[in-house]
């Protein structure tokens, strides 16, 4: 198992992982992994626990089941967004109905259906820490970017929509700005995927359209017109500023 971690993550930077599980087997499984891959975890079968250690301690990424005894393991999400709105956050679930999961990439960055392969797992795992590290760290290109009522500030993880920060998760944050850095131009989904998650991110096209609804839901609250992304039926998005209405004939 050492000679495999090593082979999927090369010098991947040691993260502190929190991980959530009903079952003491499989989160015997995710703790395993995840120190055979070099890095600190700490591990609970109750959800209670988890946001305690969330708040006494610096966490790089949360793991999560959702199928949870007597618990909404979705709600415990929302509260987990609640109190560390830039950690990001990975559903782990036996859960593999196409709805739970869609409601779940609404609510976390990833979603990983058991069982699952290590090497994929892994792989995963790293994906989300980087994005999260280039966001720190301000190690995205064109560190911010401002068209109309959206400024986005790639380096502090936010958007502000007419003066009001919105937080964005990390895959939010590089699929707006793979929208924004293109303006005016028309991308399929396809491209909107390794624009914002490289070409090693594992999802389907439909998890552009649920990260579209998420960032719809955060920003046109604070709009003054329609939404920026446009949708194009049948091929994909493009970012465009609101056309004025006429005003109406006398």
């Amino acid at each position: 198992m050492c000679a495999l971690s090593s082979r999927i993550t090369g010098a991947a930077r040691l993260a502190t992982i929190l991980a959530v599980d009903k079952d003491s087997f499989q989160l015997q499984l995710l703790t395993f992994l995840l120190q055979q891959d070099g890095h600190r975890v700490h591990a609970t079968l109750e959800p209670e626990m988890a946001l305690e250690i969330l708040q006494s301690k610096l966490i790089d990424l949360v793991l999560l089941e959702t199928a949870l005894p007597r618990q909404d393991g979705l709600r415990i999400c929302q509260q987990i967004r609640q109190l560390n709105p830039y950690t990001p956050l990975m559903i782990v679930s036996e859960r593999n109905e196409e709805d739970h999961i869609v409601r779940g990439l609404l609510a976390a960055d990833d979603y990983v259906v058991k069982p699952f392969s290590p090497r994929q797992f892994l792989a995963r795992v790293q994906a989300l820490l980087r994005r999260a590290s280039l966001a720190r760290t301000g190690g995205w290109p064109d560190e911010n970017l401002s068209i109309g009522e959206i400024s986005l500030n790639l380096q502090q993880m936010h958007a502000l929509v007419n003066g009001q920060r919105v937080p964005l998760t990390p895959r939010e944050l590089s699929l707006l700005h793979a929208l924004m850095g293109n303006a005016n131009r028309v991308l399929s989904r396809d491209q909107l995927m390794r624009m914002a998650w490289g070409d090693n991110f594992m999802g389907t096209a439909k998890a552009v359209d649920v990260y579209v609804l998420r960032l719809r839901k955060k920003i046109c609250p604070h709009l003054h017109g329609g939404f920026y992304v446009q949708a194009l039926r049948g091929f994909g998005y493009k970012f465009e500023l609101p056309r004025p209405q006429a005003a109406p004939a006398v």
